[in-house]
C-alpha cells in the first residue's frame, strides 16, 4: 500500500491517531525501515512505526487504519530527533517514496557510502569498513601523495544510492576553484582510501 506523508493515521478502534510525518531509511540497504508517526494533541507524541505495519494497514479514504490500538501505537518505540540525521548530500531515496529529502532520516553518525564489494578488503581494511564522506571540492591526491585535482561531481547507483563514481576536476588549487582545469570521470575502484577531506587514488596522474 502506498504511504503517503502527511496520511491521516487511525487505530483499529476508530481513534485519530495522528500523522504520518517522517522516514527512517537504512543507509546500506538504502530501504526504508520505519515511519515517524506524530500523535498530536496536548499530550501527543512522536513514535516509530516499522513499515511492515504501515504497509499492511488498509486505507478508508484520506486515513490509514492501523492494526493497532491506540495503547498499543501510544507504547511504540518513541521517536528520539538525537538519535537520527539528514541523509548525506547526493543520496537518492528508494523508488516509490516521492517525498521531500528533508523527510528522510538516517541514524545518526552514520554520514559515508559502503565500499563496493569488488574494492574491498585492501591494504589490511576490515570487511564492511566504511569510507569518509566524499563531496564536491573534496581534495584528490594520486597514489605518490601528489595533488591533482578536486571532486567536481559524484555519481550514484539510481537503485541502491551508493557511491558508483567522481568526475575530477584536475589542476591546481586556483585555477580549480575558478572552474578551470579538464575534467575526467574517476571509478571507485581506482579510489585507493579516503582520509578526512582528502580521496588517494590507486593511479599517477599521468594515467588518468
Amino acid at each position: 500500500m502506498r504511504v503517503d506523508l502527511d496520511a491521516d493515521v487511525r487505530t483499529r478502534d476508530g481513534e485519530a491517531a495522528g500523522t504520518v510525518q517522517r522516514v527512517v531509511i537504512d543507509p546500506r540497504a538504502n530501504e526504508v525501515t520505519d515511519f515517524v508517526i506524530s500523535t498530536g494533541g496536548l499530550f501527543g507524541h512522536d513514535v516509530l512505526v516499522p513499515r511492515e505495519r504501515l504497509e499492511a494497514s488498509t486505507r478508508e479514504g484520506q486515513s490509514i487504519l492501523l492494526d493497532l490500538t491506540k495503547d498499543e501505537l501510544r507504547n511504540m518505540p518513541p521517536y528520539t530527533p538525537a538519535d537520527y540525521s539528514a541523509p548525506s548530500t547526493g543520496w537518492i531515496p528508494p523508488a516509490g517514496y516521492a517525498y521531500p529529502l528533508g523527510a528522510f532520516l538516517w541514524p545518526a553518525g552514520y554520514e559515508a557510502f559502503e565500499r563496493p564489494a569488488a574494492t574491498r578488503p585492501t591494504r589490511g581494511e576490515r570487511e564492511g569498513e566504511i569510507w569518509p564522506a566524499i563531496e564536491k571540492g573534496t581534495l584528490v591526491c594520486d597514489r605518490q601523495g601528489d595533488d591533482i585535482g578536486v571532486v567536481d561531481d559524484l555519481k550514484f547507483e539510481s537503485t541502491s544510492g551508493r557511491l558508483q563514481g567522481m568526475v575530477l576536476r584536475a589542476g591546481g588549487s586556483i585555477q580549480t576553484f575558478f572552474g578551470g582545469g579538464d575534467t575526467v570521470e574517476v571509478d571507485t575502484s581506482q579510489i585507493d582510501r579516503v582520509a578526512e577531506g582528502v580521496v588517494y587514488l590507486r593511479v599517477r596522474k599521468d594515467e588518468l
